[in-house]
């Protein structure tokens, strides 16, 4: 490594940089179906394409550097005021503004492993260290081992909830035991990203925020409202916290077709409501399928599902792959397997089937 590498380059340095090893994006074979991303079948909600063909006649003009109509119209949707909302390119855009505020050298962020495989980048881009605190053997947060783990030197806990890639949620009654218990001045950020897809929860109830001054809840429109390709995301929190997070953005990064677009889809509750609700039942049908073909997938509260094939995931994914089916393997956990066409599901289930007989 150079001498005298600054802080934060030295923390990234032993990282490889997101999804670096995934050749998918490069070309995957002719007619493979991606079940890896967690993207969702259905096309947009109504109205995106539309305003997307009268945005692409601005994209010479720069959009609002804050976002400002999106923020207003989160505002309203949530009842909060403006300085509590942040806006960013993706959830993942957002918690990096959070982490660049609320980190720096000698900081610890704890997290759950296996998950969401930004986060140990995203954290040492802040220069802190990420602490990974393994799932229980049934796929939940171990909340009191990452309890046990806080330290004078942890300023944020991460939980991810509905989780990816196990798909379990934490109940309101175990975040509150959890956050009752934590040290002044430990940010818990609770990423929210497939909170839409949980039948138990009222996205629209933020008693979590109200109740506790330290926690963050992050969300975003790449899932259930399927502007994946957009990249907008917006994070709910304490006006101190927001008020340094937004000194932290790239300017212009959200832009004008994503805030449009998103604020048409927050007005959708019917349209969101209905797509939802069928990919529950899809992925209530993929779950007892493949329970049928030999497999003990986790109940999910995603838009996905967790297969705990061990030391086999890499060549479950393999023989998926080979099949026209890309999954997500964890390797030595899992796969996780996204709710998508019907088409997919049948090669899935194909493989699924044979691997079953073959491994036993």
């Amino acid at each position: 490594m150079p001498p005298g590498l600054p802080p934060r380059a030295a923390a990234t340095a032993p990282l490889p940089s997101y999804r670096e090893d995934d050749a998918s994006y490069a070309g995957s074979p002719g007619g493979l179906w991606d079940l890896s991303n967690n993207e969702i079948s259905l096309p947009p909600l109504p109205r995106v394409r539309e305003i997307l063909r009268r945005e692409s006649g601005q994209v010479h003009l720069y959009p609002d550097p804050r976002a400002r109509f999106l923020v207003d119209a989160l505002s309203t949707h949530f009842a909060v005021d403006r300085e509590s909302i942040l806006v960013g390119p993706g959830s993942a855009g957002v918690l990096q503004q959070l982490l660049l505020t609320l980190c720096g050298p000698g900081d610890d962020v704890l997290y759950a492993t296996p998950g969401f495989d930004a986060y140990p980048l995203l954290i040492a881009t802040s220069a802190a260290r990420g602490i990974p605190v393994p799932l229980t053997a049934a796929g939940d947060h171990d909340l009191d081992r990452m309890r046990a783990g806080i330290t004078a030197n942890t300023r944020v806990v991460i939980l991810c909830s509905p989780h990816n890639p196990t798909g379990k949620s934490l109940s309101p009654s175990e975040l509150g035991e959890f956050l009752v218990g934590l040290p002044p001045g430990v940010i818990t950020i609770i990423d929210q990203a497939y909170v839409e897809f949980d039948e138990a929860i009222d996205p629209q109830d933020l008693e979590l925020l109200h109740r506790h001054a330290d926690v963050v809840l992050l969300r975003t429109f790449s899932k259930a409202y399927g502007l994946a390709g957009l990249r907008v995301g917006y994070a709910l929190a304490a006006p101190p916290v927001v008020a340094r997070a937004r000194k932290t953005a790239i300017p212009f990064s959200v832009t004008r077709g994503a805030e449009q677009t998103a604020i048409a889809s927050l007005r959708e509750g019917d349209a969101l409501r209905h797509r939802t609700a069928h990919i529950r039942e899809e992925r209530e049908r993929l779950f007892r399928l493949l329970s049928a073909a030999g497999h003990a997938p986790l109940p999910s509260r995603g838009n996905f599902l967790w297969i705990p094939l061990g030391p086999r995931s890499a060549s479950f994914a393999e023989e998926s792959a080979r099949a026209g089916v890309k999954v997500r393997a964890f390797p030595g956990h899992g796969v996780r397997v996204t709710v998508g066409d019907e088409n997919a599901h049948r090669l899935l289930l194909s493989v699924a089937r044979g691997f079953g007989r073959a491994d036993g």
